[in-house]
């Protein structure tokens, strides 16, 4: 017989596939796996059933990332009418998140979401408004560098894989929503708090008035959990319902108590602050798995802890098949199943769980369990550990748990006056008191990432002590712990290599031979942000590379605009332009150095600038004695006729940085011819302003006989040399070719 939990299970192990393949079938291959489970079905064996139930599973997965991607091309095929409701405003970014709920008349189902950015105009936008659109959308398309956060995945997991701007619009119902309302009811109390932006995250998901210095302390206190609101915040709010509901029952005669009434109060107010809270993913996932359990629990039904686990993350699973793509899910998902082993497997004595005064006790436990076993994944998700975890949550987590947010709820349900204001400000003051706790901790962050050793020392190393094995044989033990350190240590890569970053419109190409990195530009700068800090100090660091020189080709923003971050972070890198800049060393015609196994010079220009312009940029030549690389910054065709005439037959190279991202004035047919290259990479992002590259400048290389590659298809571009070999690879087609990176909408040669 066919079991709930078995097909949880088998729900589970069919969504896994949608994490790995490179290319989702054709559907007819899905519906091939689908009348292959159908004929299956017919067999008289069970294990053939559960194979048919399974490959019905995998049909079903596998067409929901289909519609997924097909709906999004339909939609960035041509600007169409939508009915949309809006979801989430930024009035700092000038953009909302909408539900498309009708396009050209005809229902979306499953609902879609797209961001829209709102330029000058000036409505008074909330959510709830229901407006008739004419949009013009595109799909989502994100920078992509090895390790980095995976903003394309995590937009298709959370179905707002669409972007676009606002051709045409007029209202259909200007009435905002009841939570926006309430939102606003309490905004001038809260915000007249000292702690409004944990106040606002705690209440409504909204974490934007947060501060950079306060996401820090939280992540290095490893409290960063506490303001999302998720799986322990819903429980919190169903207890909290709970024991509201056993209050009552104690008024009430025998006959009228019963165990129903507790439960489903509890699973309203749950629902009401996940409503609230904003119904973002993570809540909502934990709001399916409440419903989930207080079913089996009205039903009668008895199940251990693994297999309710089970049961939720298969129904998750596939009640929405992309959640698969989620970190949040599966950090969720996990940090349940690290637990439940981690009370099967190391509990505490029976004594020591029951009585109020061992709850000190019980609570440290706890943490000491989610720290050891999460470690991994928080150095996977984060690059580093918060060594002052365990102190900051045995603080943080019974504060915020028993005080900030039963406080908080108290405040939601009533309806305003003196007693609503006075929940808010003990609720601050609990919030302030916890900040100031956090802050006097010791620094306890270390960066670390090497998430696979950590996971085999440490998952490895806890079931060796469980089954005894360290006991029985030390020596061997020690020596496995020693082999896998030494099988995980870095170790040099041969030869040299070179990394163009994707930092989306702009420059950022590193140089590394061992340990020792050169970087040649640090990309762009924006209004919120810079590539320093985004990109290229990460890159650095989880590479674990020493940087010894930075290389400026020229002051425009898009080339310089992440070096003040790098500067900060590496005080003593020398750093060399052609600007007239007193703390720079020269980069200029004849500047020539040798940097290990490799010679650089400065072909270009022939004297510093204080104006520093395109043709102003540093031209780096790069060689080991045999492969050569030109490193062109945003020279255009005027300075590289002079160039040309200046090195004549020494301009030869395998390798060229295409200038200017690939604009039709630079890349002249004379340079081609003079290069006599092999290899053509080119930095750019997919929807820059200026639709470069060209896509006659991409002929050209080709017809010069060019292998061409641009970040804007190819997410980071890896060149690796060794022994006069030249190996090239993209990180959406070689490294990490995933069908979730791949290039959605427009055809690829129309960008």
């Amino acid at each position: 017989m066919m079991t709930v939990t078995l097909f949880a299970s088998l729900a589970i192990l069919a969504a896994l596939p949608l994490l790995l393949l490179h290319q989702l079938p054709p559907p007819a291959g899905i519906a091939a796996v689908a009348m292959a489970g159908m004929l299956l079905l017919w067999a008289n064996t069970a294990w053939l059933r559960a194979a048919a139930i399974a490959l019905l599973l995998v049909a079903w997965m596998l067409g929901a990332a289909r519609s997924s991607v097909d709906e999004t091309e339909a939609a960035s095929a041509t600007p169409a009418a939508y009915s949309v409701r809006i979801d989430e405003v930024r009035h700092d970014r000038q953009q909302i998140k909408v539900q498309l709920l009708r396009r050209e008349g005809r229902y979306l189902f499953p609902p879609r979401f797209a961001w829209l950015s709102l330029g000058d105009r000036q409505e008074s936008w909330c959510p709830g408004q229901r407006w008739l659109m004419t949009l013009t959308l595109r799909p989502v398309h994100a920078q992509l560098n090895e390790g980095e956060f995976d903003a394309q995945r995590f937009a298709l997991a959370n179905h707002t894989s669409l972007r676009g701007r606002i051709q045409r619009y007029q209202p259909e119902s200007l009435a905002c929503s009841w939570r926006w309302q309430r939102i606003m009811r309490d905004l001038p109390v809260i915000n007249a708090l000292e702690q409004r932006a944990v106040l606002q995250a705690l209440a409504f998901g909204e974490r934007a008035e947060m501060s950079e210095a306060l996401r820090q302390l939280l992540r290095e206190t490893g409290t960063a959990h506490l303001m999302a609101i998720s799986g322990m915040h819903i429980a919190l709010a169903a207890s909290s319902g709970w024991l509201m509901a056993r209050a009552v029952q104690l008024a009430l005669p025998a006959h009228l108590i019963g165990y129903r009434f507790p439960l489903l109060v509890s699973w309203l107010l749950a629902a009401l602050y996940s409503w609230l809270s904003g119904s973002h993913a993570p809540a909502q996932r934990a709001l399916i798995a409440l419903t989930l359990w207080v079913i089996f629990r009205m039903k009668g039904i008895q199940l251990s802890g693994w297999q309710v686990w089970a049961c939720c993350v298969g129904g998750l699973l596939l009640f929405d098949p992309l959640n698969v793509l989620s970190e949040s899910f599966w950090l969720s998902a996990l940090a349940v199943a690290m637990l439940l082993s981690w009370y099967h497997w190391f509990p505490l004595p029976a004594r020591c769980c029951r009585g109020l005064r061992w709850l000190p006790l019980q609570l440290f436990h706890l943490q000491l369990g989610m720290l050891l076993l999460m470690a991994p994944l928080q150095v996977m998700l984060f690059e580093g550990l918060s060594l002052s975890a365990l102190a900051a949550n045995m603080l943080a987590i019974p504060a915020i748990s028993f005080v900030s947010v039963p406080l908080i709820l108290l405040a939601l349900l009533m309806p305003g006056g003196a007693l609503c204001s006075a929940l808010w400000w003990l609720a601050d003051r609990s919030v302030a008191w916890l900040m100031a706790a956090l802050q006097a901790l010791p620094a306890g962050w270390w960066a670390f990432y090497d998430a696979g050793t950590l996971a085999l020392l440490l998952w490895g190393g806890l079931i060796v002590w469980r089954c005894g094995w360290c006991y029985a044989t030390p020596v061997n033990c020690l020596l496995l712990a020693l082999a896998l350190i030494v099988w995980r240590w870095p170790r040099e890569a041969p030869g040299w290599h070179i990394d163009m970053l994707d930092v989306g419109q702009g420059l950022s190409v590193v140089i590394r031979q061992g340990r020792e990195a050169l970087l040649y530009d640090t990309g762009p700068r924006w209004e919120s942000g810079d590539a320093g800090t985004r990109h290229v100090i990460p890159w650095l660091l989880r590479k674990r590379l020493r940087l010894d020189a930075v290389v400026l080709s020229h002051r425009h923003l898009d080339h310089s605009g992440g070096l003040r971050a790098i500067r900060q972070r590496w005080p003593d890198v020398p750093v060399r332009s052609a600007t007239r800049d007193p703390t720079h060393l020269p980069c200029v015609r004849g500047t020539r150095w040798r940097w290990g196994r490799l010679n650089v010079e400065a072909l270009w220009p022939l004297k510093r600038s204080d104006v520093s312009n395109n043709n102003d940029s540093c031209v780096l030549s790069v060689d080991d004695g045999t492969t050569r690389l030109l490193l062109m910054g945003d020279l255009e065709a005027s300075a590289e006729r002079q160039l040309v005439a200046l090195e004549k037959a020494r301009l030869k190279a395998d390798i060229i940085q295409v200038p200017h991202h690939g604009s039709r004035t630079s890349s002249t047919p004379l340079l081609l011819r003079s290069v006599a290259g092999n290899i053509a990479i080119a930095s750019a992002s997919r929807y820059n302003a200026w639709r470069m590259p060209v896509p006659g400048v991409v002929k050209n290389y080709r017809r010069a006989g060019y292998s061409w590659r641009d970040t804007a298809q190819s997410g980071q571009i890896s060149v690796a040399i060794h022994n006069n070999k030249i190996r090239i690879s993209g990180l959406r087609e070689q490294i990490l070719p995933r069908w979730y990176h791949q290039w959605f909408g427009v055809k690829r040669e129309s960008r």
